[in-house]
């Protein structure tokens, strides 16, 4: 037997082989990429059907990690250096802190500028606060606060409620809030808004005629531990929706990760209460 004939007709068959093999592989890829691309034409025609209109949103977005932090502890550290006029008290837990301002804040105008300036001057680490809502029929404003500059969703280990009178006079606040907030783990790959936008129609929480106005990257809870929280970072997907023969806005969540929707209905409720 002719071994030197033999290896080189081995070497040409296994080549043949490999060509064979890499091409099934890249006719394979190609295919799966063209079904993707079907999907989402099928998804973007079933969006123009269903008169859902997309204001111009976000295409890039920089790699993320998640944040951690522990639940703070309140003192009377914390309150040296704020504005004098106010009596503060502390839960058992020491996790939440009252206010009662003595002499009334007199607001100029219940909006975002004239609370966030009361925030800042007398809540503790109030410049990490940022204004989330105004019920001006409950005379209550509340405020998330922020990591990385974006803002931690309805948590209830980070917000301040400010409460005014009929006469715009702030008469308390109440806060809780995280310390030692953190980047950890590798930054993560994120879905992008308009991907966030494709998985709530999907899944049928955008009914027909909605418009989605904007969206905002910010966490919400992933691990809620005893005292330490994992927060994800999450897209709040601003929405008008029609209900009743008029547009109602509402916000929506998605997991800036896993693209999985987000339920706070609860977390919102408890806020709410408070």
């Amino acid at each position: 037997m002719d071994w030197n004939k033999t290896k080189t007709i081995f070497i040409v068959v296994f080549s043949i082989l490999n060509v064979f093999l890499y091409s099934m592989y890249v006719n394979s890829y190609n295919e799966s990429k063209k079904l993707d691309v079907i999907g989402q034409t099928n998804i973007d025609d079933e969006l123009k059907v269903a008169h859902i209109k997309i204001a111009d949103l976000p295409t890039t977005v920089e790699n993320t990690s998640y944040i951690s932090g522990k639940t703070k502890l309140f003192s009377a550290q914390d309150t040296v250096g704020l504005a004098a006029n106010q009596t503060f008290q502390f839960s058992p837990s020491k996790l939440v802190l009252t206010s009662k301002i003595s002499i009334p804040y007199q607001l100029e105008n219940v909006d975002s500028e004239h609370l966030t300036e009361f925030v800042q001057s007398y809540a503790p680490m109030g410049k990490e606060y940022k204004l989330f809502t105004i019920d001006e029929k409950s005379r209550v404003a509340t405020f998330f606060q922020m990591a990385n500059k974006q803002t931690i969703f309805y948590n209830e280990s980070a917000y301040i409620k400010v409460k005014w009178d009929a006469n715009k006079q702030i008469t308390s606040y109440e806060q809780t809030a995280f310390k030692n907030l953190k980047s950890f783990g590798e930054e993560s790959t994120l879905v992008t808004p308009n991907q966030a936008v494709k998985t709530l129609f999907k899944k049928g929480y955008l009914p027909e005629y909605s418009r989605v106005t904007k969206a905002e990257l910010g966490y919400s809870t992933l691990v809620p531990l005893t005292e330490t929280r994992v927060l994800s970072p999450t897209w709040r997907i601003h929405v008008e929706v029609p209900k009743n023969d008029k547009m109602v806005s509402e916000d929506m969540f998605i997991n800036a990760v896993d693209g999985q929707y987000i339920d706070v209905s609860e977390n919102k409720e408890a806020l709410e209460a408070k």
